[in-house]
């Protein structure tokens, strides 16, 4: 993109660190198949190898046309490399800024396979794009294995004050992952910024800009949509190039949904004035129609560049809209989305919408009976439960700068409804089916977790573990860290069954992330534990906090 406000590779970007340039991501995982995604240095024609032993990347590769086999550029006969299992080429191009999917089929359960891409350019001296560095591997689900765990992290936001903090966190999560044979990781919202740190924040380029951006919009939305997405693409490249988190992505599945900070602070949760004020100048107000329409440009933008790098390798859907569901084993997990559709002036279902309310109704009626299914994890960005409500409720006050992280809130006064019917139905299916629900979150800068119980309903066992953030560099507002409460009652409707809550462990306000384990005991019971891996003040090392079972 050519024009003088779009950012692809724009020289006077301060980013502290190298911008993604080539890297891999594993995707869903079954136990046949996986989803690989790549971004490239330059378009072009580029094929993917899979095999089941480790490549020899210190020889050149070539596709043989006719048989589809990936050969060795020296060898004297076109024989396919060792453990070939699959290839596949396929054209990468700047309409998807140099990003594509393969989905690999026809593998085997519980296996471990190796990959690289290579460019099929015969002018490239060195042909391997990526895998070449450092072996790159996956692993498909094992069926067989009773005993398993994932892990799970939130809010990458290693900037402050012109410097890079806390990214030995990443080293420390894909250390632990590969000592506990980690099957995968769940990245639970906010994993990157567009408007984290001011050096690089898209919104305060697009206000300070915003004249000569509204003049393209209005000669040409289709290249206002360009510059706009070079602008989210250049957040992920700078907040994803660095090799300790790229080592994750690349050697475990990854299941990623989005939460505020992927589209802007609190999006859904502002008023359309509210909202359009974002936009204004600090010394006049500005008019409404344009700063909207602006917005709304923005959030088509982010909506492209999400779908680019987060949501192409989660499991595929037929429906529209970023929630989805995967099983693992005797795990099943649904990640809602709660900022697609989150729109804080609607008069109900706030911020899931009503469509992704009756998937979300479907699945656990079906999961909580389905014979295979023995616990149920529901990935909510948001808590449901977190804040005080006194807290959640009194203080919406826009001039503290509090009112769309507390209307963020499930506890607050406007989605308590919607609230109330979502724990009502998680309390009659755990109720029914006697499988344990827990909710996995981020979003709040603190790790907390709590027990649930509701009223008549002994036999339901929910759960609510937050762990927040893995480089989050602001430190926690006192007010906050005080309003996570010890145990208490939520406010409900008059006769409606009265819903408990217990905290299970102390509010750890420093760096963390967690990794939650499924073990089959002597008599065949599943047992869960949560582990919650915090910053120790040194780079060197992770404190693991007291097990917490489930």
């Amino acid at each position: 993109m050519a024009h003088r406000l779009a950012f692809y590779d724009k020289e006077d970007r301060p980013w502290l660190g190298l911008r993604l340039t080539s890297a891999a991501i594993v995707g869903h995982t079954t136990e046949t198949s996986a989803r690989l995604w790549f971004r490239v240095h330059s378009p072009g024609f580029y094929c993917l190898l899979v095999t089941t032993v480790p490549i020899d990347v210190d020889r050149q590769p070539r596709l043989d046309e006719g048989t589809g086999l990936v050969c060795f550029k020296d060898s004297p006969h076109p024989w396919p490399v060792e453990g070939f299992v699959y290839a596949q080429k396929e054209r990468f191009g700047f309409h998807s800024d140099c990003t594509r999917v393969f989905d690999v089929e026809g593998l085997s359960p519980g296996t471990r396979y190796h990959y690289a891409l290579f460019a099929l350019n015969q002018s490239r001296q060195e042909a391997w794009e990526v895998g070449r560095d450092e072996a790159h591997t996956f692993q498909t689900q094992d069926p067989d294995k009773d005993s398993w765990c994932f892990g799970f992290f939130s809010c990458h936001m290693p900037f402050k004050s012109d410097e890079v903090r806390n990214m030995h966190m990443w080293r420390h999560l894909g250390n632990v992952l590969d000592r506990t044979e980690a099957a995968f990781v769940i990245g639970g919202g906010d994993q990157v910024y567009s408007d984290g740190d001011s050096n690089v924040d898209i919104w305060r380029w697009l206000k300070k800009n915003k004249d000569e951006v509204w003049e393209l919009l209005e000669e040409s939305p289709k290249d206002c949509q360009e510059v706009m997405k070079s602008w989210y693409r250049d957040i992920y490249r700078g907040y994803w190039g660095y090799l300790s988190l790229r080592r994750v992505l690349r050697r475990h599945p990854t299941y990623m949904i989005w939460d505020d900070h992927e589209i802007m602070d609190g999006w859904g949760s502002y008023t359309r004035a509210e909202l359009s004020d974002q936009l204004d100048s600090i010394w006049e107000w500005e008019d409404q129609h344009k700063n909207l329409t602006l917005a709304d440009a923005m959030r088509e933008a982010a909506i492209t560049v999400y779908e680019e790098y987060q949501d192409s390798h989660n499991p595929p859907r037929a429906h529209k809209g970023w929630d989805y569901s995967w099983r693992w084993g005797s795990a099943s997990f649904f990640a809602f989305d709660m900022r697609g559709d989150h729109d804080y002036e609607r008069d109900e279902h706030r911020l899931l919408g009503l469509q992704q309310w009756e998937r979300f109704q479907e699945w656990i009626n079906e999961e909580s009976t389905r014979p295979g299914s023995e616990i149920l994890f529901v990935v909510s960005p948001v808590p449901v439960l977190h804040l005080s409500e006194f807290i959640a409720n009194t203080l919406d006050l826009t001039l503290l700068g509090l009112a769309d992280d507390l209307r963020d809130e499930w506890e607050h006064r406007t989605n308590q409804v919607e609230r109330n019917e979502l724990l009502s139905l998680v309390f009659d299916r755990a109720e029914q089916s006697g499988k344990r629900v827990v909710f996995l979150s981020g979003d709040v800068h603190v790790s907390a977790a709590f027990r649930l119980s509701r009223q008549g309903q002994r036999r339901a066992q929910v759960y609510q573990l937050t762990s927040s953030g893995i480089t989050y560099c602001k430190s926690p507002g006192a007010l906050l860290r005080l309003a996570v409460r010890n145990r208490g009652k939520l406010r409900l409707p008059e006769g409606q069954p009265r819903i408990s809550f217990e905290r299970l462990q102390e509010v750890f306000t420093d760096n963390n992330f967690a990794t939650i384990h499924l073990e089959r005991g002597e008599e065949g019971a599943l047992r869960v534990a949560w582990d919650l891996y915090g910053d120790s003040g040194s780079p060197d090392r992770v404190q693991r906090l007291r097990r917490l079972w489930i």
